[in-house]
């Protein structure tokens, strides 16, 4: 079923009218400790969907990351541009619906990044977007998905998450290697987020 959520306008507006109360104005302090601890993920091919600002993607372009990141906002990729550029990185970013990515993303990707995308699609879509961003990983890539909220608010966006049914849906097409509730968490979201690990198999 279609919606307003599904037009770039409807995100351009948000961000034009600085309703975007997901921007944390910084990266985010869970993504910074996974790249530093490199535990899990080290510098590689990376899809960010949703990318905002660009702070995370510039972030991780800054650690050695090869960063290719997404957002359905023309305006937001406009500035996030604008931030690699002050910071004299280089990602390759890019306006368009997730949704409509094809063969050229098809397992291209070490690690797909979700943060702050899942929880603002169409509710009725959320598991063609698992589906569609499983895709992009090659034989053994890593999905990094903090999920944000799982609050149990009711409207949005943001809207809220279901842990249970994620993981139900990427099990389908990845296994799950880590979960914590213990993360860095800004402050308004200390209990609000959840961190999940994938693996795609080889």
């Amino acid at each position: 079923m279609f919606s307003i959520l599904d037009t770039p306008t409807y995100w351009d507006e948000l961000y034009i009218n600085k309703t975007t109360g997901w921007d944390l104005k910084k990266p985010n302090p869970v993504w910074v400790d996974i790249i530093n601890k490199q535990e899990f993920i080290q510098p590689c091919k990376l899809l960010i969907t949703g990318c905002g600002y660009g702070y995370d993607a510039v972030f991780a372009a800054k650690s050695g990351f090869d960063v290719t990141a997404v957002d359905f906002s023309k305006y937001a990729i406009s500035r996030a541009k604008e931030l690699a550029e002050n910071e004299m990185v280089e990602v390759k970013f890019s306006a368009d619906n997730i949704f409509n990515l094809g063969e050229d993303f098809f397992e291209k990707f070490d690690v797909v990044y979700e943060y702050t995308t899942y929880c603002a699609i169409n509710p009725e879509r959320r598991k063609e977007y698992i589906t569609k961003i499983c895709s992009f990983l090659k034989p053994g890539g890593r999905l990094i998905a903090i999920l944000f909220p799982v609050d149990g608010r009711e409207g949005g966006p943001p809207f809220n998450i279901d842990i249970n049914a994620f993981y139900k849906h990427a099990k389908n097409h990845v296994k799950l290697e880590f979960f914590s509730r213990r993360i860095n968490s800004v402050k308004p979201r200390k209990g609000k987020e959840v961190l999940h690990i994938y693996k795609k198999a080889l």
